[in-house]
């Protein structure tokens, strides 16, 4: 998806900062535009921690605290709950369907969150899995 697919959610560097070439044969800083910059923001915004942002304290997701945390239910929720009031509050160019953490199967650290979203309100709902690790099995 490009920026002519989704006008509105703009242009910017990709993340990680990279350099690319251009067409003339300068080098240039790598841009994205559509789908894929509106992701690389929403993984951006949930590993950001709060209070990191000195203008903005309230940015983030805050997802630090459950790092000491087993894998349990409780935990799984929290952690969904806090990605989904970071997106609501801090993406305004997403519409958050769904989020839902589970441990992962093999990994007994390793929460994934599940992230059902759509950037437009006609537009069919993307997902985005973004794995966190948390202290251990439960």
């Amino acid at each position: 998806m490009t920026a002519g697919d989704y006008p509105q959610v703009g242009r910017g560097w990709a993340f990680p900062p990279r350099w690319a070439p251009a067409p003339d044969g300068t080098v240039v800083v790598a841009l994205n535009d559509g789908a894929e910059h509106v992701e690389e923001a929403m993984v951006i915004l949930l590993r950001t921690l709060l209070g990191s942002r000195v203008m903005r304290p309230s940015l983030g997701a805050g997802v630090d605290r459950h790092v000491f945390e087993p894998s349990t239910a409780d935990a799984c929720y929290r952690l969904a709950d806090d990605v989904r009031r970071a997106l609501v509050l801090g993406e305004p160019r997403v519409i958050v369907d769904a989020v839902v953490a589970v441990p992962a199967g093999d990994a007994d650290d390793r929460v994934d969150v599940t992230i059902e979203y759509r950037i437009d309100r006609h537009r069919r709902p993307n997902s985005l899995v973004v794995p966190f690790y948390l202290a251990g099995a439960a």
